[in-house]
């Protein structure tokens, strides 16, 4: 028999408190009888548990005794011929409920019994601390796939408030741009093959400010886009890149221009090119006076 199962397995407690069944209690008590460390092990769980039970032992009320006692002398005197029962009765529970001095039980109830419901008490309640702390980890669970949800949301909410607030600005631009007398707008129809389109400059001779509204050019290849050129003195100057799409029918601003004659789009490589090329030109226009 392997002695050390019983001395580590927790069986030699679990005998004591009487939560063991027949046969299991039959094999503990055979070993206990066999073996001296495995009796040992028990009265030293048979002392733990009786001094559990002195250090929460509660003192039965006072005067218990005497309640009792006066209670059984008064059923001999209106029953006589249950007299001797009674009186055996009486000296029971007289031992029974033995008023303490000290931190004795007092009670009904043997100090195994006791063992075995404080036990049980202790097992309810751990098993009830393991679901409540399933349920608040599940909950915790969900608070932060809320707070998560929540934090995305308020991302997206200020990324649309700061487009917004940048589309109102360049609105509120757009319109000091159209009111303002100092801007010359120049237009700018189709050249060559590209006859039925156009686009239009608004360029302010003194701030060098220039814009182009590029409200009827056709959407370019994925690889290709528009450059704006103005032309000062005969030689064409980089005046930038600009979008369509959502763009098309808004003002967008460009590079600055100083003193041009004449401007004129045409359509490049992706990010714009050093030299125009003439072949590709789509749209010009002169600047009056």
């Amino acid at each position: 028999m392997d002695v050390q199962r019983y001395i580590s397995s927790g069986l030699i407690e679990n005998h004591v408190t009487g939560l063991l069944s027949e046969s299991e209690s039959r094999e503990v008590l055979g070993a206990i009888q066999q073996y001296p460390e495995v009796k040992a092990l028990a009265d030293a769980v048979q002392v733990d548990m009786e001094r559990y039970i002195q250090l929460w032992a509660a003192k039965p009320p006072a005067g218990i005794k005497r309640q009792i006692m006066e209670r059984l002398h008064k059923n001999e005197a209106e029953d006589p011929v249950s007299a001797e029962p009674e009186t055996i009765t009486a000296a029971s529970d007289e031992d029974t409920f033995s008023e303490n001095t000290g931190s004795g039980l007092g009670l009904n109830l043997s100090q195994l019994q006791i063992w075995q419901y404080s036990a049980a008490a202790a097992i309810v309640l751990l098993l009830g601390s393991v679901v409540m702390n399933i349920v608040s980890y599940g909950n915790s669970n969900s608070y932060q796939q809320q707070l998560s949800s929540l934090q995305a949301e308020q991302a997206s909410l200020l990324a649309e408030k700061d487009a917004l607030k940048e589309q109102l600005d360049f609105t509120q631009k757009e319109n000091g741009v159209m009111k303002d007398p100092s801007f010359k707008w120049i237009r700018m129809p189709g050249v060559g093959k590209h006859t039925g389109i156009v686009a239009t400059i608004c360029w302010n001779p003194q701030s060098k400010e220039t814009f182009i509204l590029a409200q009827a050019l056709p959407e370019p290849p994925a690889d290709k886009q528009y450059q704006l050129w103005a032309i000062v003195n005969g030689k064409p100057i980089d005046a930038g890149v600009f979008e369509l799409g959502s763009k098309a029918h808004t003002v967008q601003k460009v590079k600055a221009v100083d003193n041009a004659q004449v401007f004129a789009v045409t359509l490049e490589k992706k990010g714009g090119s050093p030299s125009p090329t003439l072949e590709q030109m789509f749209v010009a226009g002169k600047v009056a006076g």
